[in-house]
């Protein structure tokens, strides 16, 4: 939970660098952004790429697959078995886990700190942190941690974790060389994110500790 805690920290202070330093309208309709000459000088080396726009739009497609596979399966157990504390704890835990996700992501939708480097269509759309860049960071990481303490061979295991990440690297690279972000908005996602992942991982290690405790006593 320290580092949790220290991660969290980082991103406010990230953000308020982000509102604070260096900041000049370099954006469309003379949006303003923070790290301008930072943020200028990639954007000026990614320019916007389709390819790479929709693709990162089917990965993240696939990634609310994800949440509704996991969703389902707590759904399931809980008609099944009849009662929420019967319910793998791992599951509830995923579920709350993916709650704090979203209410980030409306939360910023609400509280602008700077808009995209491009307009969608023909609209300025709120662009720190990356949605995209949390939402591969979240779900397909919390994938990996939610699989190696599941069921299933090790080698089915290593797989999923090699997939995922491979698709973290391609979803937060690919929104970067899309052009649809500033690099400090793929830099303030990877930042949140990986304190709400580190907030699941502390809870599901709790959880199975206390669980593996139980089982010694019995």
């Amino acid at each position: 939970m320290i580092v949790t805690v220290v991660l969290f920290v980082c991103f406010i202070l990230f953000t308020i660098a982000v509102c604070k330093v260096d900041v000049a309208a370099i954006g469309p309709q003379g949006s303003s952004v923070g790290f301008a000459k930072l943020n200028g000088a990639v954007a000026k080396l990614f320019p916007f790429n389709k390819t790479f726009y929709k693709l990162t739009n089917y990965l993240g497609y696939f990634a609310l697959l994800i949440c509704v596979f996991f969703a389902a399966m707590g759904v399931l157990e809980f008609v099944k078995k009849k009662s929420l504390r019967k319910v793998d704890p791992k599951l509830i835990i995923l579920g709350v886990f993916y709650v704090a996700v979203i209410l980030f992501y409306v939360m910023f939708i609400k509280v602008v700190v700077n808009y995209r480097p491009v307009l969608e269509d023909g609209a300025l759309e709120s662009s720190y942190p990356s949605s995209h860049t949390m939402l591969a960071v979240c779900v397909f990481l919390s994938t990996v941690i939610q699989i190696s303490l599941g069921k299933g061979s090790e080698g089915f295991k290593k797989t999923v974790k090699v997939v995922m990440l491979l698709l973290t690297v391609v979803m937060v690279a690919g929104r970067i060389v899309s052009g649809v972000h500033w690099l400090t908005d793929i830099i303030g996602g990877i930042i949140l994110s990986a304190a709400l992942l580190s907030m699941y991982n502390a809870a599901v290690n709790y959880v199975e500790n206390a669980r593996r405790e139980q089982a010694k006593g019995l």
